[in-house]
């Protein structure tokens, strides 16, 4: 359970520099579906190399195991990962990220409906918290005019990412997540890599070369290892309560990095979505502590 709070909240840190690296390379005026592809195609290069080199084993997989990763890298994930750009073509980041972040709640009812899950009073109290806190949190997103479009982008968006975590549960129960990631994301750059050429890089200055490289190395290599390791340990549950980290990292690299004004409005938000997270670990520890006493 302590290795899968870990995995989660450390994945939930490097998916947090997601929107910093994309808002970097926005103001470039590098287009989003390149960004993406700098993303997948480096960050499946980054996890070949380390796995070769430290791990080779890893990289021989079965049949079976490909065939899932690509379900997982070909349907679900480029397609939620469309779904985000379209969504922030036609309404603000935040109102996109206010949207997202009910995923938590989402992956819960599937889990009730389609894996039979039963979750105690503490799970749907740390979701309340954590969907008050990112209300919170992106307090000021539904202050201006929406557009319809960017709404429903951002709850296919939604759906698919709490999609994507079940069938990441189910896919891992008897393959280590660590063996079908580094395909996922081979699988998904190949997608991306049809949309925007690969070639494109080489014409990258330095500060491009830097946004690129970043956005293949901590949100997408470390941080997806990290939340497959996670689903596999703690289930897509409770790492969907625990990755909530995610909106209080972007918020506080927004305003270090951007420059960007946080209210004290987020701040209380940020501590309920905290709140949220450790809530579930408290009831655990008692219950380990009842039956050790």
């Amino acid at each position: 359970m302590v290795k899968g709070l870990i995995y989660s909240i450390l994945s939930a840190l490097g998916l947090g520099t997601l929107a910093i690296f994309f808002k970097l390379g926005l103001a470039m005026g590098l287009q989003p579906v390149e960004l993406v592809q700098y993303r997948f195609s480096l960050g499946a290069v980054a996890l070949f190399l380390w796995l070769g080199i430290s791990c080779p084993g890893v990289l021989k997989v079965r049949f079976r195991v490909l065939l899932k990763a690509a379900v997982l890298g070909v349907a679900l994930y480029p397609l939620q990962s469309w779904l985000f750009v379209m969504a922030l073509k036609h309404i603000p980041a935040s109102t996109t990220s206010l949207i997202y972040y009910f995923y938590p709640l989402m992956t819960t009812l599937i889990a009730v409906v389609f894996l039979k899950l039963r979750p105690g009073r503490e799970v749907f109290a740390a979701l309340g918290l954590i969907v008050l806190g990112s209300g919170l949190v992106f307090y000021n997103a539904f202050a201006q005019q929406l557009d319809p479009r960017g709404i429903l982008y951002a709850l296919g968006c939604m759906g698919c990412f709490s999609i994507y975590l079940t069938v990441i549960q189910i896919f891992t129960r008897n393959d280590e997540a660590k063996t079908i990631v580094p395909y996922v994301i081979l699988f998904m750059a190949l997608v991306f890599s049809c949309l925007s050429s690969p070639l494109k890089i080489f014409d990258l200055n330095i500060q491009g070369w830097f946004i690129a490289i970043g956005l293949g190395l901590i949100p997408t290599a470390l941080a997806i290892s990290l939340l497959y390791r996670a689903v596999d340990a703690i289930g897509s549950t409770n790492v969907a309560i625990f990755s909530t980290i995610e909106p209080v990292t972007t918020v506080l690299l927004a305003a270090f990095v951007l420059d960007e004004h946080i209210a004290s409005i987020q701040i209380v938000g940020m501590v309920f979505i905290l709140l949220g997270i450790i809530l579930p670990n408290l009831q655990l520890l008692k219950r380990r502590s009842a039956l050790s006493g």
